[in-house]
């Protein structure tokens, strides 16, 4: 089935069929690499963890199947992870594996256990962890499939969630060089930069297969999009990215991604994303900015939809029992008075 790359998706009534048939050999190919490491095999398990993969080829699957397949993978993957992290801490060499893997036969499987491989060794080794961020996130550009690059980057995401340098910058003129293990604005760059990709494959699906599928496509479109948001979230998470470096870097990044894709659906979606998943207080400091990319959406945006949410959300900050309220400093009726007349022109 993993063959078949560039075969159409199926009919509905054959999704259960062909996942039952991935997941079969999902399980084997787990069983085998399992045992494998168990007895200390690990290139032999290499070999069964890169035919698993391999089912991730496939385009016979609708994004919901795939889903499935993807998170039973990624629970498979699990054990080679632990495995590896119990290896390398009895001394096993990071580095040569870490290029060994780059070997493996087809890109997909390759990419994940780089990415797998990669992350076991920033989290045993965290003097590498600024430059093997950079090269996974760039190395993903290798799969521009729509449907497997964005799983592919989601991966990549998650493995990374909790390994993401969240530390202030270098004082001003000293070399970043001197931090080899990375710091906000390297996390920050990984996280734009994933983000941009994700949404241009995402936007991308619109246009495989067959015109008369147009709907079905978008109803897909529409399930993924978390995949894209959730980049946004992991941004918001960090302690690092304060009001400052996100009227800065955070800001102007998702802007222009969002602005230049003119992707209408992509767009209305992101404009929400940002004002539900960042603080009140980055919002106030940044209004022009976010208003100013109201005026240059595409005609088909719901644009009032998003200016009615934004304003909704900055009410309940003012009205919040807890809060400050909004600064005397900043004229939210100037601001949205000036702004929105650029919208509506």
């Amino acid at each position: 089935m993993a063959d078949q790359a560039d075969s159409m998706v199926s009919p509905m009534d054959d999704q259960d069929k062909l996942l039952d048939e991935a997941m079969g050999a999902v399980r084997g190919q787990a069983f085998q690499m399992k045992r494998c490491l168990d007895k200390g095999r690990l290139m032999d398990g290499l070999k069964h963890a890169s035919n698993m993969l391999g089912e991730l080829r496939t385009s016979l699957l609708s994004p919901k199947t795939y889903y499935e397949l993807y998170m039973c993978i990624c629970d498979e993957l699990r054990h080679l992870e632990m495995y590896l992290i119990d290896e390398f801490q009895k001394g096993q060499r990071v580095a040569d594996l870490y290029e060994l893997v780059q070997y493996a036969g087809n890109i997909v499987p390759r990419l994940y256990l780089l990415i797998t491989v990669g992350l076991v060794y920033i989290k045993t080794n965290e003097t590498c962890k600024r430059d093997i961020l950079k090269d996974l996130v760039e190395m993903c550009r290798g799969v521009q499939h729509p449907l497997r690059g964005l799983f592919l980057r989601n991966y990549l995401l998650q493995c990374s969630r909790n390994i993401l340098p969240d530390i202030d910058d270098p004082p001003a003129g000293h070399n970043p060089e001197e931090y080899p293990s990375g710091s906000i604005s390297d996390s920050v760059d990984f996280i734009l930069m994933n983000f941009a990709e994700m949404n241009k494959l995402w936007v991308r699906m619109q246009h495989q297969g067959h015109s008369r599928d147009k709907e079905k496509r978008e109803r897909e479109r529409q399930e993924l999009r978390i995949l894209v948001g959730t980049n946004l979230v992991r941004l918001s998470q960090l302690e690092f990215v304060d009001v400052q470096r996100y009227k800065r870097m955070v800001l102007p990044g998702i802007l222009e991604q969002a602005v230049s894709c003119r992707d209408p659906l992509s767009q209305e979606y992101l404009m929400e994303c940002i004002i539900q998943v960042f603080p009140d207080e980055f919002h106030l400091q940044t209004l022009s900015a976010f208003l100013k990319a109201c005026a240059e959406l595409h005609a088909e945006v719901n644009v009032k939809n998003i200016i009615i949410s934004l304003i909704d959300r900055l009410a309940n900050f003012a009205h919040r029992e807890d809060g400050t309220g909004i600064p005397d400093d900043i004229k939210l009726f100037e601001i949205f008075s000036e702004q929105v007349s650029q919208v509506i022109k």
